[in-house]
């Protein structure tokens, strides 16, 4: 799970506070007009810190610390402290562990009354963080906010410390107690999201995660965040928000390969393509994007091309279930039903996780006209996975080829009744034909 970048900058003092509620929301599409005012403004540390932050959520690291490092030179100890937490989030974003340090150690220097110690503390546990230490972050947060209770980037990176620990309730808690402190700071609101989506709570997740969105529209985080949680359920609003996300951030990778595989679930095959390409201009050794291009080949009936995309991801990734499963898939499509069904039984190997080779060998098998072997490896997807819906419509198909009408009348039940159906309408025209 991808983590979000460090949170607003904010003061514990409570004088400080309120100039730092509202903060820009900009990313990729306002940078131009914020690379304007500082060329217009070169000594405006608000307008260099608007800039960094905007540079930063792009994915524009370099540039961002270029920024960030004006700004703080030309800076007031109230300014200079909100820039040292945008740094900070820098840092984290780019997980070096020692520039964090050296941040928290510059805002050790700024002068009492901006809050100077609680922040450091709060910066030290979110240094932590950035190494995954979270019994030494919820140090430093216990001694910030013994300092300061209403300190929020402590209540924040104690939110995060839990998280981290797999400790739903007290992260909750302390990411609740953080939206208290900012109620118009987005972070928490995007932490919770994913701390709910992970204890199975998904309804309570999204909700948090609508609420991080609104906060934050152009947020590339947040949108990729909702989208995922909303999974392939979410339709053409999931497409959006992907689309959204990549378009503020060019760089995010998982965003556009998250892209191109909804765009081929909704047909939307062109807009796959330009996803993949997207991913690989990124990363050119991005094995995801391989596999993604693969899907997309035999979407459009071209199984070479697809193996070819699936053996090249595993250059990359030689373990990489997603990528056997592809080439397994191609040489299905092929006919060589035996090349396939040994690629099938090698992804089933590196991933008992997944049922998808024990399904797609199944159908392979009965398109081929195997259903003995189609038969028995369907009943083993259903053993493994009852409770999938694609399992039980291949078995089914496997035993009506074998005239056991009653028993793939069972099966196809089943599959209705389960999860992860596709096309629930064909297994109903199928169930009807054998009444």
């Amino acid at each position: 799970m991808r983590v979000v970048s460090f949170a607003v900058a904010a003061s514990c003092v409570l004088g400080a506070l309120a100039a730092v509620c509202s903060p820009a929301r900009a990313q990729e599409s306002q940078v131009p007009t914020l690379r304007a005012a500082t060329t217009a403004a070169p000594g405006d540390a608000e307008a260099g810190l608007a800039l960094g932050r905007a540079l930063r959520r792009a994915g524009h690291l370099k540039e961002a610390a270029v920024e960030l490092r004006r700004a703080g030179a030309n800076a007031t100890p109230s300014v200079a402290l909100r820039v040292g937490w945008e740094r900070e989030r820098l840092e984290y974003d780019r997980r070096d562990y020692f520039k964090a340090i050296q941040v928290c150690k510059d805002m050790a220097s700024l002068p009492a009354k901006v809050g100077a110690g609680p922040q450091e503390h709060a910066c030290l546990a979110a240094a932590e963080l950035v190494r995954q230490r979270a019994t030494e972050a919820l140090t430093e947060t216990a001694l910030a906010l013994a300092k300061d209770p209403r300190c929020f980037e402590a209540k924040l990176a104690e939110g995060r410390a839990y998280s981290l620990q797999l400790d739903g309730a007290h992260a909750e808690a302390s990411l609740r107690a953080a939206m208290g402190l900012q109620p118009q700071s987005v972070e928490p609101f995007l932490e919770l999201g994913r701390v709910l989506e992970r204890e199975g709570k998904h309804d309570d997740a999204v909700s948090d995660l609508r609420s991080a969105v609104q906060l934050d529209p152009h947020g590339p985080d947040a949108l990729y965040a909702l989208a995922a949680a909303m999974g392939p359920g979410g339709g053409a609003e999931r497409l959006d928000l992907l689309k959204r996300a990549t378009d503020e951030r060019p760089g995010f990778l998982e965003a556009w390969l998250a892209l191109g595989t909804g765009s081929i679930d909704a047909n939307r095959v062109s807009d796959a393509k330009a996803a993949a390409s997207a991913a690989l201009q990124v990363d050119a050794t991005s094995a995801p994007a391989r596999i993604l291009l693969g899907k997309i080949a035999l979407t459009e009936g071209h199984p070479d091309e697809a193996i070819e995309n699936g053996r090249a991801a595993l250059k990359v990734m030689a373990n990489s279930a997603a990528a056997t499963l592809l080439v397994a898939d191609g040489q299905a499509k092929k006919g060589d039903l035996d090349l396939a069904l040994e690629s099938y039984q090698a992804a089933w190997g590196l991933d008992h996780g997944d049922p998808t080779p024990l399904v797609h060998a199944s159908e392979a098998c009965h398109a081929g006209g195997r259903d003995t072997s189609a038969r028995a490896f369907g009943v083993k997807s259903t053993q493994e996975f009852p409770k999938w819906g694609p399992g039980w419509a291949a078995l089914g198909d496997a035993l009506a080829s074998q005239n056991e009408r009653q028993a793939a009348r069972d099966a196809y039940r089943k599959a209705l009744a389960s999860d992860g159906l596709p096309s629930p309408g064909g297994v109903q025209a199928k169930l009807a034909a054998l009444q």
